[in-house]
């Protein structure tokens, strides 16, 4: 793990990379990739993934809102970790410094609280960190069970950290608004929402009263980083921001050729999210391309879970997500708490030196912190070296938030 807590000056212009790493790297993962791309070839012919279906795979995936909101506790065998539904209410407005259309309209973002056993006892005295996941993803991102040892919630859970994971709305086991519907100034303003909720403890968290937490910290994974650092920027209160996976001035071919490849395709009109739901959804980038461009180092028995669970994205996040950059430029150094920063070596979207670059433009943050996960590609906590991301993340929460080492 590299970690520095000096900001760095940017790099001029933005920087290009092909996707994947370094030459030898990408030869010894050729086969197992193609692979994967073929596979994922044969989903797409078959009506899997990444169109309507696949969504309505990711759904049926997990238990019902209803089932959820039901649900006992569940305890992790043996690691004394709890992992407890929870739900927010929101309005799809836009009250952040991007400028987008939303609908204006209620809607529910569900999750779940995960936390240490025993670890929610008490007043509005802890932190919960908010996490908010990227294009294509959900919020098995973070709490990914397919394969032993790769739940991010549960290992922090475990070092005494409480997380709050979620699908963002249009996905999985969330509400499911008109693909055009949303935009990043509301995703921040529903982020904005959420972190409020936490404060007040006015959320639904299955079987038990709320929690009010002191402190609240916002992450983000690519595209769910620009949220955070909007809503960072924008609202001004949070205690601390995590970016991973992205920056504003240093996005790959790779990246823009996938953004081109999700507007070209909303400008068609797009594809509904489940078999009848709303439309103007489309995936991020070609999906076959799918294995190159988010993973680097990851084991096949990951690989497999995981491109299955895809999903696709309204079409306003990639129109707005663009857009949003320039203002970011101009506003990042609104943000005044600590902030931490970290890439994958081996990104194929948002290459190195993303953190560095970025972390230059926080020049009224408090503290900026950069981290570099060894061999990891863009699906960071997927990646075999994900541990390095929760221990930096665990560093920045226990000697930047809290004061404890």
């Amino acid at each position: 793990m590299k970690s520095t807590v000096n900001r760095q000056h940017p790099t001029s212009g933005p920087a290009t990379s092909p996707a994947g790493g370094t030459g030898r790297r990408r030869r010894g993962r050729r086969g197992s990739l193609a692979a994967a791309a073929a596979a994922w070839v044969a989903l797409v012919a078959a009506g899997v993934a990444p169109a309507s279906a696949a969504a309505s795979a990711s759904v049926a995936s997990r238990p019902s809102a209803a089932v959820n909101a039901a649900a006992p506790t569940r305890v992790a065998a043996g690691l004394r970790v709890r992992s407890i539904p929870i739900s927010f209410t929101v309005r799809n407005v836009n009250r952040s410094r991007v400028a987008c259309a939303s609908d204006g309209k209620t809607y529910t973002v569900r999750g779940h609280l995960v936390a240490p056993a025993g670890g929610l006892r008490g007043g509005a005295t802890r932190t919960a960190t908010l996490y908010l996941h990227g294009l294509g993803f959900g919020e098995f991102f973070w709490d990914f069970t397919a394969v032993g040892g790769y739940d991010y919630a549960a290992a922090q859970a475990r070092a005494g950290q409480v997380s709050v994971v979620v699908d963002r709305l249009g996905y999985g086991a969330s509400s499911k608004p008109d693909g055009n519907a949303i935009c990043v100034g509301s995703r921040a303003d529903i982020a904005h929402q959420m972190v409020t909720d936490l404060r007040s403890g006015h959320y639904t968290l299955g079987g038990r009263a709320p929690v009010r937490f002191g402190r609240v910290v916002l992450a983000g994974h690519s595209y769910g980083a620009q949220i955070a650092q909007v809503e960072a920027y924008s609202f001004g209160d949070i205690n601390g921001l995590v970016l991973i996976g992205y920056a504003d001035r240093v996005q790959s071919l790779a990246a823009q050729i996938s953004l081109a490849y999700a507007n070209l395709t909303c400008a068609a009109g797009g594809r509904r999210v489940t078999a009848h739901g709303p439309r103007h959804y489309t995936s991020f980038g070609f999906p076959p391309a799918a294995p190159q461009a988010l993973f680097a180092d990851v084991g096949e028995g990951v690989l497999r879970a995981a491109l299955p669970r895809l999903s696709i994205d309204p079409c306003g996040d990639d129109a707005s997500f663009a857009e949003a950059v320039p203002v970011d430029l101009r506003n990042l150094r609104r943000v005044h708490v600590p902030v931490l920063i970290v890439e994958g070596a081996a990104d194929a979207l948002f290459p190195p030196p993303a953190a560095r670059n970025q972390a230059a433009l926080f020049t009224g943050a408090r503290s900026v912190s950069t981290t570099v996960v060894p061999r990891a590609g863009h699906a960071i906590t997927l990646e075999r070296h994900h541990r390095v991301l929760e221990r930096a993340v665990r560093l920045f929460l226990r000697t930047r938030i809290t004061n404890r080492q």
